[in-house]
């Protein structure tokens, strides 16, 4: 059956991630970025939660915690999201909150109903009866048959969308970035994703996806931990005169650890850099020898202030470049920070090592703050996962690229980075596999490439890649919902198939 073909204008974008959902309605030769940005959780009063257990005949006991099982009976609208919620939180009322896609897949469907009814209804302010809207919606990992066919039973049945496609996050995040084959690492707030991605296609074998709960968090309270270490730091933030609370201190330093992160000031290269000696230079002294005696006999006088002056600022210039050289040298930065001035040197590019540093990891199992069986580095889960590939062919092309994407990509040099310590994870060229005569021969091993959405996308220079997944549905539903021959599900194709339809596009 040809499909119906839709105008751009109409073309819905949901991408939704395990904490975010961004989303857009409309695209145009120059792809807009997302409209909406969303906090994939959903709240609860604890009194609301308490009266629906209680007509399930559950038992309260006081305030259920955020990871508890949500009453039985709820309906999307009885769910506060999106700025209700905001408003709850920050007035301080009693709420029980999920993110129903924390771990990845759909958890709860009624909650996850709730989001998207949010986004198309209310932040898009889209009209449920005209049904003239086609959707394509990205998910972070890949779901069962029978979870697609409630997800095209949903999308059909209560939000009426005339078309529905349904794709994979990590491989419209590599798309973004204008690749077919790579891994995807996908850093979050609390855990960080790896994704295989070979041709366009999640590599299914193996591990399709390898997770590690090493995310943002961690890095802003390591380096929340390593400005404690700075006296100088903690003397201006907590003065002898004023001193703060031990744990005012450490929640003053961790607001600065996001100010330094969301203020791009943080570049894993350099944090092992050696720092450089240079000295700044003493002004000379002027020369004790001049005979003022004679000077002032020759009526010479203002000649010598004259000189003496233009010494002085000259010996300053040449004082103040070589401070401002040893200022670089050192990577100093002076910014202001809730009302004070601080200087800050090499200690800020240490955010990433939580991601890097795998000593970092073995103290944090030590002291029991981490899983040993979901905790590692970025460079180890990456070898895990590209040994757990069998096919060589499938291995090789996942060594194309790596692309950092999620809230992480902010730091630019991360890719970079992360790739410098894989060199001896990668595999050999399958090519080259049982041709020992030359085994110096440079197509033996291939090298890792950072992959980033690129600078001629105008409206996502400034977010790096974090909304990597959006770009790129954006581009497939270009191309999509334009083609006759598109991999979407119509309405029409639904209502004569029924929610099986989607399985075939699967």
């Amino acid at each position: 059956m040809v499909q119906p073909q839709f105008k751009e204008s109409t073309i819905v974008i949901i991408d939704t991630g395990r904490r975010t959902i961004t989303a857009g309605r409309g695209l145009h030769e120059l792809l807009p970025a997302p409209t909406v940005v969303l906090q994939a959780r959903v709240g609860l009063r604890a009194s609301d939660a308490s009266r629906f257990r209680q007509g399930d005949g559950m038992a309260v006991d006081g305030q259920q915690p955020s990871s508890s099982t949500p009453p039985k009976g709820l309906r999307p609208s009885n769910y506060l999201v999106g700025q209700q919620l905001d408003e709850a939180i920050a007035a301080g009322e009693e709420l029980e909150v999920w993110w129903p896609f924390e771990d990845g897949k759909i958890g709860d469907w009624v909650q996850a109903e709730a989001l998207w009814k949010h986004v198309l209804f209310h932040r898009l302010h889209l009209r449920r009866t005209l049904n003239e809207f086609p959707v394509l919606l990205g998910l972070p990992k890949p779901l069962s048959i029978p979870s697609y066919e409630l997800l095209a039973q949903l999308f059909f049945e209560r939000f009426n969308v005339a078309a529905f496609s349904v794709n994979d996050r990590p491989v419209l995040q590599l798309f973004a970035a204008n690749q077919i084959s790579g891994i995807v690492v996908d850093i979050d707030d609390d855990y960080t994703d790896f994704s295989p991605v070979v041709e366009g296609e999640l590599v299914r074998e193996g591990f399709p996806s390898k997770s590690v709960s090493i995310g943002l968090q961690d890095c802003l309270r390591h380096l929340a931990n390593v400005f404690s270490t700075n006296a100088n730091i903690v003397n201006i933030i907590s003065p002898s005169t004023n001193p703060l609370s031990q744990d005012a201190l450490q929640a003053t330093l961790l607001r600065l650890a996001e100010h330094i992160f969301n203020e791009g000031h943080v570049n894993p290269l350099a944090a092992s850099a050696a720092p450089a000696t240079a000295a700044v230079a003493a002004a000379e002294e002027d020369d004790a020898s001049a005979n003022l005696a004679s000077i002032l006999v020759a009526g010479k006088e203002k000649a010598l202030i004259e000189a003496s002056s233009k010494k002085k600022a000259a010996a300053r210039g040449v004082a103040e470049r070589e401070k401002e050289k040893e200022r670089q040298a050192l990577d100093l930065i002076d910014i202001e920070f809730e009302g004070v001035k601080l200087t800050l040197g090499k200690e800020r590019h240490r955010m990433c090592e939580p991601l890097l540093d795998g000593e970092w990891v073995k103290m944090m199992i030590r002291q029991g703050l981490k899983d040993e069986m979901t905790t590692m580095v970025l460079p180890e889960a990456i070898n895990l996962l590209l040994g757990s590939i069998s096919d060589l062919r499938s291995r090789s092309a996942v060594c194309d690229a790596v692309q950092v994407t999620g809230k992480m990509s902010r730091v630019k040099t991360l890719a970079t980075a992360l790739v410098s310590q894989l060199t001896f994870f990668v595999p050999r060229d399958p090519i080259d596999l049982g041709n020992p005569t030359n085994p110096m021969a440079p197509e033996i091993r291939k090298a890792f490439t950072p992959a980033k959405v690129p600078e001629y996308f105008a409206n996502y220079r400034d977010t790096g890649d974090g909304f990597a997944g959006f770009l790129g549905a954006s581009i497939v539903a270009k191309l999509t919902f334009n083609d006759p021959t598109g991999r979407f599900l119509s309405k029409a194709d639904y209502a004569a198939k029924g929610p099986s339809a989607i399985s075939e596009l699967m």
